[in-house]
């Protein structure tokens, strides 16, 4: 198991993230929002360079990429852009920068629409899955509000519906939870055999509504999900993602709860 951290839940800045995960004793690093845009999209040759020798000087390794692919709806024209360019110019990034796995969202479900997940979208998915094997790396499809793979079932049925080895699964509890799931045990049960990436954050119920909170301390179930993950070897990657305020101190905090939830459960493990 790798825990990560999503650089933008510091700073959009990759080099002040690295700074700040490493001095925590941290070595993974998922990146989604970094400088002005999201990773893979209109990056200068520059730019990236900078990128390579900030990952290098802070000696830290990249997890997974999240390019923002396919998160539009299928008859949106930019649909095109993220088959033809989005998604090639982030699978050879990926080479690049060494990194496993690139996260992608279903197509948007139009108002009104039911399941099961139409073809098109299906084969949208499946010609990217090829294009990922192709170079030895795995698409981890996140379950996304307002997709076609919104909870743990839907998620779980599109990438059997594809049915290629490189589309595996990037589970957001959280996601799953505000739509109605219970993330543990069903929720992890539905997408435990694909499972590449989870998403760690956690949230509570407010006046307002849902908001973030510290790890272990909403309705996620977290505390239970990560002991499970380290308890059965999970070799995939933990990425938190906390969307706490403030960010670093939130960040920070939440890196130190998931770390003594994962070494309670490893000495668990060993007794």
């Amino acid at each position: 198991m790798k825990l990560a951290v999503v650089t933008d839940q510091i700073s959009r800045d990759v080099d002040t993230a690295c700074e700040q995960i490493t001095s925590w004793g941290g070595h993974d690093v998922e990146l989604r929002n970094v400088g002005v845009g999201p990773i893979g999209s209109n990056l200068s040759a520059d730019f990236l360079g900078d990128l390579v020798g900030t990952l290098e000087h802070w000696d830290v390794r990249v997890a997974g990429i999240a390019p923002q692919a396919f998160k539009v709806a299928m008859d949106d024209a930019a649909m095109r852009y993220h088959r033809r360019i989005l998604l090639p110019a982030s699978l050879h990034l990926a080479v690049l920068l060494k990194c496993p796995v690139v996260h992608i969202g279903a197509p948007l479900r139009p108002a009104g629409a039911k399941d099961p997940c139409p073809d098109e979208a299906l084969e949208v998915l499946a010609e990217a899955a090829e294009l990922a094997g192709n170079l030895g790396l795995v698409l981890g499809l996140e379950n996304e509000p307002g997709s076609w793979a919104e909870t743990s079932s839907q998620l779980a049925a599109i990438v059997r519906a594809v049915g290629h080895h490189a589309l595996q699964i990037t589970w957001d509890p959280a996601v799953s939870m505000m739509a109605g799931d219970a993330p543990f045990p069903s929720g992890l049960m539905t997408v435990r055999n694909k499972l590449c990436s989870i998403r760690l954050r956690d949230v509570g119920m407010r006046a307002n509504g849902y908001s973030g909170v510290l790890p272990g301390d909403g309705m996620c179930g977290l505390d239970f999900l990560v002991t499970s993950l380290v308890g059965d070897g999970f070799t995939g990657s933990m990425a938190l993602d906390p969307r706490l305020v403030p960010k670093l101190e939130g960040a920070r905090a939440a890196y130190e709860t998931v770390e003594k939830m994962a070494t309670a459960a490893r000495r668990a493990v060993r007794r």
